[in-house]
């Protein structure tokens, strides 16, 4: 019976839907373009993702960066501390180096540690430009059902966030001081939460707390709702939001449901009297 106990516990945990989307080790390209070699060239570098001109990129930890040489001149990718950058002594660190590599060749380098790496291209040095490796931010993951039974259609409320650890399920909905309040269970090494606030559960997110201390944060407004960039100490464990409104402790529908419920109280009560 045990035995059947336990396969039939593994089964059901192996079968229960995860909504979580980890972020995968990501290659980035910058390209130098034809006539980099130029100094009087209008750029050196060009991301091709983003279009940055400046050979300035930020990647995480395991992430790896590929210089392509689309210039008709030999270019190396070097690296050099970053006070030599700043006086223009350019001093070679040995941390990597590509050597010289000529059209339609690259340099490939996958970056495994924190902090800002500086390069030059030997042959041109005014050509330069630093890697920041920063640490991963974590996975997107899901908070379903926030405020159940207090949205529209009773199933509350879809929240996004990206942490290294998790958010509890539980969140605290205080619609009289406008606030969400959210737990981190896990120790997190992160210096910053990102999540997306849905805008019928609050709107105008104004004030963030994180331990009972009031946080300077970022927020941009998104097709699903206000994304919060907060930034948060290791190991933090409270962050509380204040809106302009919360949703109220009774919803529409919840609402609808108790006037329903009134309205067959009064009836039966009053077709008891007409039988008495």
């Amino acid at each position: 019976m045990t035995r059947l106990f336990i396969f039939l516990l593994i089964v059901f945990l192996f079968t229960i839907p995860v909504s979580v989307e980890i972020f995968a080790q990501t290659e980035y390209e910058i390209k130098i373009p034809s006539g980099a070699s130029d100094p009087g060239a209008p750029f050196f570098w060009s991301e091709k993702n983003t279009g940055v001109t400046t050979g300035e990129i930020t990647v995480y930890l395991g992430d790896s960066v590929t210089w392509s040489n689309g210039d008709t001149a030999f270019h190396t990718i070097t690296s050099v501390s970053a006070s030599s950058i700043e006086t223009g002594d350019f001093e070679v660190d040995g941390l990597f180096d590509s050597g010289f590599f000529t059209a339609g060749k690259s340099y490939t380098r996958q970056f495994n540690d924190q902090g800002d790496f500086y390069y030059f291209c030997s042959i041109h040095p005014y050509m330069n430009g630093v890697v920041h490796v920063t640490t991963n931010p974590g996975s997107v993951q899901t908070i379903d059902s926030v405020a159940s039974g207090l949205s529209d259609d009773g199933l509350g409320f879809k929240i996004k966030y990206i942490l290294d650890t998790n958010l509890q399920n539980a969140v605290h909905v205080n619609s009289d001081e406008k606030t969400l309040t959210f737990t981190i269970s896990g120790d997190t090494k992160n210096e910053q939460l990102i999540i997306i606030l849905p805008p019928k559960l609050i709107t105008n997110p104004n004030t963030v707390w994180v331990d009972g201390e009031m946080s300077d944060f970022e927020i941009e407004e998104t097709n699903t709702g206000s994304k919060l960039i907060i930034p948060i100490l290791p190991y933090s464990k409270e962050i509380k939001i204040m809106g302009a409104y919360v949703i109220p402790e009774f919803g529409s529908l919840v609402m609808m449901m108790l006037a329903l419920s009134i309205i067959t109280v009064i009836g039966m009560n009053q077709k008891l009297r007409i039988r008495a």
